[in-house]
């Protein structure tokens, strides 16, 4: 390596240096603002919050599911029937009319992973409460629970299918069922070149987004522990998640150089 380039590499490492030090200033100066306004919170009032947020939940879990079910489900039926009548009114060639299609589609599906993940809390949350909050169980609030997080797996299962055979009817050389366990391979192999180039784009800007989140939460379980009692689990399963992202992303990334040096 030339002088040159050594000097050039030293320059930009001192000029990224000086905003790196102001963050990191900034960032202890949030921390301690936010370590004086967790004390001010005393357990008491953490406590009280928490007992409020749990008789909240006491009244609506038994229909969460159910409700967030309809509500959700009112889009995503909204968009399928728009795509469908878009695509039957298309003509054949106008690349816009598609992108619209296509857009309503992801739409439709983002809202069915939004689906998906709030009946399993409400489930864990539903699951808690009857265990260890109610002194007398009552069969009707376990039956609206149970009942309401199948009513909401199945019609999230239907609403995917529809949406990926509608996705498939319009591009016929997409492969794969969503009751395939390897379906997300297979419909990825299906993808051409700019599909994958997006889906590649679009999990990069999860990962970051995953691990900012990750560093957010393990700082909010650490305040946790030690001003509200939340104990060590919260922030092990938060490292956890975290360790088996970075770590996923970067045994697939040697794995991939190594296939390039072949």
């Amino acid at each position: 390596m030339n002088k040159e380039k050594i000097y050039e590499i030293k320059k930009e490492d001192k000029k990224a240096l000086h905003k790196f030090t102001v963050i990191i200033l900034l960032s202890l100066l949030v921390g301690l603002l936010i370590g004086i306004l967790s004390n001010m919170i005393t357990e008491s009032t953490a406590a009280d919050i928490a007992d409020r947020l749990l008789n909240l939940l006491k009244e609506f879990f038994p229909i969460a599911n159910i409700v967030l079910t309809v509500l959700l489900m009112l889009p995503i039926i909204y968009l399928y029937k728009k795509c469908r009548k878009l695509y039957q009114l298309w003509d054949g060639e106008s690349e816009e009319d598609m992108n619209k299609v296509e857009t309503s589609l992801s739409y439709a599906l983002w809202f069915t992973s939004i689906l998906l993940i709030l009946c399993f809390f409400f489930f864990a949350a539903g699951s808690y409460l009857l265990i260890h909050s109610f002194e007398h169980k009552d069969t009707t609030d376990m039956i609206y629970w149970f009942g309401g997080f199948i009513f909401a797996v199945v019609c999230n299962i239907i609403a995917q299918q529809k949406i990926v055979n509608f996705e498939k009817e319009i591009n016929p050389e997409k492969q794969g069922s969503v009751f395939d366990r390897k379906f997300a391979k297979e419909w990825e192999n299906s993808c051409d070149e700019a599909e994958q180039l997006r889906i590649y784009k679009s999990a990069y800007t999860s990962f970051k987004s995953v691990k900012s989140t990750c560093l957010f939460l393990w700082l909010f379980c650490v305040i946790g522990a030690n001003i509200w009692d939340f104990g060590l689990m919260p922030v092990t399963v938060i490292s956890i998640i975290w360790l088996v992202q970075v770590s996923s992303y970067c045994i697939k990334s040697i794995s991939q150089s190594k296939q390039l040096i072949k």
